[in-house]
């Protein structure tokens, strides 16, 4: 039986997936979500206390755990948050999709971004700032500006400013929480998209979902497939192109093209070359297992529309699965990522996911805590 280690933040998607399919699954991850279901689970979550994200999670604990399942596993499979650090450590293991040094080369987005550029590929105006007299010129150029770290993922430490940011706030670039070098670009004024594929095959365009907080604009959901009004306007060449991209970078498995719409065309914000969290919203929509099209099948078209919503805290909680059950009746089918009952989750902690077939105002505003 062909044994597979998925290895990420979060793995229960892919996990459950595989194991669909008959594969020995294995997981190293920092959450771990009561319905995960592995053969055999290593995590860094206190399971009853959930503490700081960005406090307790280390990329070089994922890789220690995943160092003891070297001579045990056939293949390995990449969620997100690992390889994606200007440190990371890079072993040779035989993935199923892009390999450690790939999805660390990619995850350099002044790097990728000029890449893009020089391929003729459309991206926000971009600039490499080493100080903050480079970024208060750029600011004063653009007038709206995003910064991001050179590298990283699902948004975090993604900052938005402007010129009157500058004005009202005094000294704001002295007390920015920020690391230079940083890539500053020019503010889109955009809904934020994104494109998956599996190896050089187009799967569906999809909405981002957006939060800004604290931690920056982060990733906290999708809907899945959109279509809105530019996609009847010639966009299915894009798509070709997009295709063409994965190829000329000689990606594999999933990848996802994230960008946002300025004059009718899109330009490329970020490039995602490992599992998305699209996964869960695509496998649904086309009610068809997505790690078989890893392995090589064929994806059938996307059918129904599906949302996924990242929830959040906003106080100090205490997970109990029956509050959830008040606001919906059918919230055993929606639900994911359950922590265990009774578990603490720390203010702006993410406490579940949801995923669910149709936009349904009144669940989303009535559930978040």
């Amino acid at each position: 039986m062909t044994k597979i280690l998925v290895v990420g933040v979060n793995t229960r998607p892919v996990v459950n997936s595989f194991k669909k399919m008959g594969f020995e699954v294995y997981s190293v991850s920092y959450y771990n979500p009561i319905d995960n279901y592995p053969d055999k689970s290593e995590y860094l979550v206190n399971d009853m206390q959930h503490g700081n994200f960005y406090s307790n999670y280390s990329e070089d604990k994922l890789l220690s755990l995943a160092s003891s399942y070297e001579d045990l596993v056939d293949n390995y499979i990449i969620c997100s948050g690992i390889f994606e650090s200007e440190n990371s450590k890079i072993p040779k293991w035989d993935t199923i999709g892009n390999t450690p040094k790939k999805i660390n080369e990619i995850s350099n987005k002044y790097n990728i971004t000029k890449t893009l550029q020089n391929l003729g590929y459309k991206t926000p105006t971009s600039k490499k700032i080493n100080n903050k007299y480079q970024l208060e010129k750029f600011i004063e150029e653009f007038g709206e500006v995003i910064l991001k770290p050179i590298y990283g993922c699902g948004g975090v430490g993604v900052i938005y400013i402007n010129n009157k940011m500058l004005n009202i706030e005094f000294d704001l670039l002295n007390r920015l929480d920020v690391k230079y070098p940083l890539l500053a670009q020019e503010y889109i004024n955009s809904e934020s998209y994104s494109l998956s594929y599996i190896n050089s095959t187009y799967l569906a365009l999809n909405k981002q979902i957006i939060s800004r907080s604290d931690f920056g604009n982060m990733y906290v959901g999708n809907i899945t497939p959109y279509n809105p009004e530019f996609i009847s306007k010639g966009f299915e060449t894009q798509i070709t192109q997009f295709s063409e991209l994965i190829e000329i970078l000689d990606l594999k498995g999933m990848n996802g093209f994230d960008f946002m719409v300025k004059d009718g065309q899109p330009h490329i914000i970020d490039l995602n070359p490992r599992i998305l969290g699209t996964y869960e919203t695509l496998e649904l929509s086309c009610n068809y297992n997505l790690a078989k099209v890893l392995l090589g099948a064929e994806c059938p078209k996307m059918k129904e529309v599906y949302h996924k919503r990242v929830l959040f805290a906003n106080e100090d909680f205490v997970f109990d699965k029956d509050i959830f059950k008040k606001f919906c009746t059918n919230i055993d089918d929606y639900i994911k990522d359950l922590p265990m009952n009774g578990a603490r989750i720390s203010k702006n902690e993410p406490i579940c996911t949801l995923i669910y077939p149709k936009v349904d105002k009144d669940l989303i505003s009535d559930v978040i805590i």
